[in-house]
C-alpha cells in the first residue's frame, strides 16, 4: 500500500517551501509516494526525484504538474516534459496521453481556484479529486464525489499543499504495487482531514 500526497506546491510554482524541504516532511509524516504538482512546470517533480536518488530515500517521486487549461485547472501524473498551458481541457488531456501519463480534475467546481465546471470534461481524465484539504464547507468536495459516481471514476485526495505545515493533510491511499495503475484501477481511498483555518488562506 502507498500512503500517497499527491496535490504539493513548492517554490517552484506559488509554494512558500522548496522541494527538499517538502519531501523531508512527508518523510516525516510516514508517507511512501509524493507529487508534487506545480503550475504549468515539472521542476519542481524533478528536483524532488533527483534529490531522493542522490539521498537514497525511501518515498517514490511521481512526476506531477498542475496544467491551466482553458476550461480550468488539470493534475497531470507520470509525464516527462511540460504541457502547454491555455489548450482545452480535452486537448491538455490528449497531450499527457501522449506520454503515456494520467490526468485527474483537482478542487471541481472552485471558481475562484480554476476548478472545471462543466459536466461533460469530466468524462474525459482518469480519476477526480474528491477530497480538497483547503476548504470551509465541503459542499465543492461532496459535489465533486457525486461527479466520481456519475462517472465511475477514481477518487482521489490532495492536500493542495502551498506550505510543508499542511502537506499530508489530503492523503490517498492506494492498495496496489504501482502508484498510477492503483489509480487508474480505482484501487484508492481518500483519508484525510481540512487544513486548519489558521493556515486556510496561506496554505
Amino acid at each position: 500500500m502507498f500512503r500517497s500526497e499527491l496535490h504539493v506546491h513548492s517554490n517552484h510554482s506559488d509554494g512558500r517551501d522548496n522541494v527538499k524541504r517538502i519531501v523531508l516532511r512527508a518523510l516525516e509524516l510516514g508517507l511512501n509516494a509524493l507529487s508534487i504538482t506545480d503550475h504549468d512546470t515539472l521542476n519542481g517533480s524533478l528536483e524532488a526525484a533527483e534529490f531522493v536518488r542522490d539521498e537514497h530515500l525511501d518515498i517514490e517521486i511521481i512526476p506531477g504538474v498542475e496544467i491551466t487549461t482553458s476550461d480550468g485547472h488539470l493534475l497531470a501524473y507520470g509525464v516527462s516534459r511540460d504541457i502547454d498551458r491555455g489548450m482545452s481541457l480535452k486537448e491538455s488531456v490528449w497531450e499527457v496521453k501522449k506520454q503515456n501519463g494520467l490526468t485527474a480534475i483537482p478542487h471541481p467546481f472552485q471558481i475562484d481556484r480554476h476548478g472545471v465546471r462543466r459536466l461533460e470534461l469530466f468524462r474525459y481524465v482518469d480519476a477526480i479529486e474528491v477530497f480538497n484539504a483547503k476548504f470551509l464547507t465541503g459542499f465543492c468536495n461532496f459535489l465533486s464525489w457525486k461527479i466520481s459516481k456519475k462517472f465511475n471514476k477514481p477518487m482521489i485526495a490532495g492536500s493542495d499543499a502551498h506550505r510543508i505545515e499542511t502537506v499530508g493533510y489530503g492523503m490517498t491511499l492506494i492498495f496496489y504495487n504501482d502508484v498510477l495503475k492503483g489509480i487508474a484501477k480505482g484501487k484508492t481511498k481518500v483519508c484525510c482531514k481540512r487544513i486548519p483555518l489558521r493556515y486556510m488562506f496561506r496554505a
